[in-house]
């Protein structure tokens, strides 16, 4: 091995660590917002799976840094460079010989490097760091724990654990139906803070939590104070004369500590459970209303979507084509299986299954930073049924008029000229929509499945039948096979996608 191959081995090694580093700090600086509070994530994952999320990353870094210094923009003619000239003494000649094959490597490194540590929204590392700790669930389940114990309902609560509460107090401050009150009172509020202080102080007699509490950014001791002074002043509320001034001012210094306690709360939990039917159970516990239509295995049910969609474009077709061929016009027969069904089936996987699947990501956002809980949401379901419009209405235009008339294109017309097919997709994104809050219950007789899946395709095959009929109006009479054919196809797809629709969720143990 020459000097040179060496020493470039060993700057490219000093390079790749401080990537690693660089990483490694990017990663434990993320914070993520929990109310009015930023909040360092590790509090909010389960440590193994916090360090796999961190390795990933700065395994990801080190090596794009590697491959950026080796391959794409090596630094070997710089060192080289440098190298022969130091050997020589000549330092004129290295001034000469720094080039754009020298210095752009060594900026493009550079680069790197101050991507990795510059903390900006604009920034794309940075936004891929983000997408790893979203990968891993690390601030996904804070915010969903955070949201769950923040809308809790003390109703739910049990009466023994009500009563050990008001035992503990050192002044009394909460009377039995004060559990029972508005979420608006007082009252509740201050109740609401004692179930949640009560619960953190078990976890604060046990060692393997201590260094959560000692973590400044989870202001323990700030929350001791306020607790304590909070109990005299809601003790001092209630015996005087009401005062509406002081009941804001107060609603308001309670709302603030409930902020506080539920994400200390929400960091003990998750950080503390082994699994995510321990983490919903002690929400459950205490009375959060916890989503149970999580669906498990999301990417199965787009594999399957688009499975449908494919076994509906081919089956669908053939069965037109035959009944075509054999009944309508037997003297123009219409070719079988080609490369047309194969162009059918990518086109109606982007009007189709790319809505849907964004359906599934909607879903995910929308119910992560949700606060209200409810068995329907309909103004989800419509802004599903909105969004598969939108974008099936654009694949149309972008797929039917850069294939026929790119030269002619002008995608506003196109949009409006394309309407009519976005109608089907609209409709199917707000059933999926609805359906995944109908989940299939696991104890469900396979013959009731079967028939309910049989009723659904034939009721949705009947609905694109229909739809299909008043978009496909407009044809010629030259052009009737090949409408027949796109309606018979079209009640395969869509009745398929339809019976596709029965998810299964997470619930949780009993």
């Amino acid at each position: 091995m020459t000097v040179e191959l060496l020493i470039n081995f060993a700057v490219q090694f000093l390079g790749t660590g401080a990537a690693f580093f660089l990483a490694y700090r990017s990663f434990q600086k993320r914070r993520i917002q929990l109310g009015a509070e930023p909040t360092l994530p590790q509090y909010f994952s389960r440590r193994s799976a916090y360090w796999i999320g961190i390795a990933s990353y700065c395994l990801l870094m080190a090596a794009l840094y590697w491959l950026l210094t080796w391959q794409w923009l090596p630094l070997e003619p710089l060192v080289t460079l440098i190298v022969e000239n130091l050997r020589s003494g000549e330092w004129v000649n290295l001034l000469n010989g720094l080039d754009g094959n020298t210095i752009i490597p060594l900026i493009g490194a550079g680069l790197f490097l101050f991507f990795i540590a510059w903390e900006s929204r604009f920034n794309p590392l940075l936004i891929l760091r983000d997408s790893i700790h979203d990968a891993f669930a690390i601030p996904t389940k804070a915010v969903e724990v955070y949201n769950a114990l923040i809308t809790s309902r003390l109703s739910a609560v049990d009466d023994t654990l009500k009563a050990q509460i008001a035992n503990r107090l050192l002044v009394s401050s909460i009377d039995p139906g004060d559990f029972e009150k508005s979420s608006a009172t007082v009252e509740y509020k201050w109740a609401h803070n004692c179930l949640l202080f009560d619960q953190i102080h078990d976890y604060a007699n046990q060692s393997s939590f201590r260094r959560l509490f000692n973590e400044p950014s989870l202001k323990w001791g700030e929350i001791c104070i306020s607790y304590n002074a909070m109990s005299e002043k809601v003790a001092v509320w209630k015996e005087a004369e009401p005062h509406y001034t002081k009941t804001v001012k107060l609603l308001k210094e309670l709302d603030h500590l409930t902020g506080l306690l539920c994400r200390l709360l929400a960091s003990l939990v998750v950080f503390g459970s082994a699994s995510e039917n321990e983490i919903w159970a002690t929400v459950k516990q205490l009375g959060g209303n916890v989503h149970e239509a999580r669906l498990k295995h999301t990417y199965k049910y787009i594999l399957l979507f688009t499975a449908a969609t494919a076994i509906g474009i081919m089956l669908g077709r053939e069965i037109s084509v035959s009944l075509h061929n054999a009944f309508l016009f037997p003297d123009q027969p219409l070719a079988h299986f080609d490369y047309t069904t194969l162009r059918w089936v990518a086109y109606a996987i982007l009007i189709y299954v790319l809505p849907i699947a964004l359906v599934f990501v909607s879903r995910t956002l929308a119910f992560r930073h949700q606060r209200e809980q409810s068995d329907r949401y309909y103004g989800f379901y419509m802004a599903m049924m909105i969004m598969g419009f939108i974008v099936s209405t654009s694949a149309s235009a972008l797929i039917l008029e850069l294939t026929y008339y790119k030269d002619h294109f002008r995608f506003l017309e196109s949009f409006i000229e394309h309407m009519r097919w976005g109608i089907l997709p609209a409709l199917m994104c707000g059933f999926v929509a609805y359906r995944m809050d109908t989940p299939v219950s696991e104890s469900e007789a396979l013959g009731k499945l079967i028939m309910a899946a049989v009723l659904r395709f034939i009721g949705w095959g009947l609905v694109a039948v229909i739809i299909m009929l008043y978009a496909t109006g407009d044809m010629t009479i030259q052009e009737a096979n090949l409408r027949f054919t796109l309606v018979g196809t079209a009640f395969f797809v869509v009745g398929l996608l339809g019976a596709s629709a029965s998810f299964k969720t997470a619930r949780l143990e009993d």
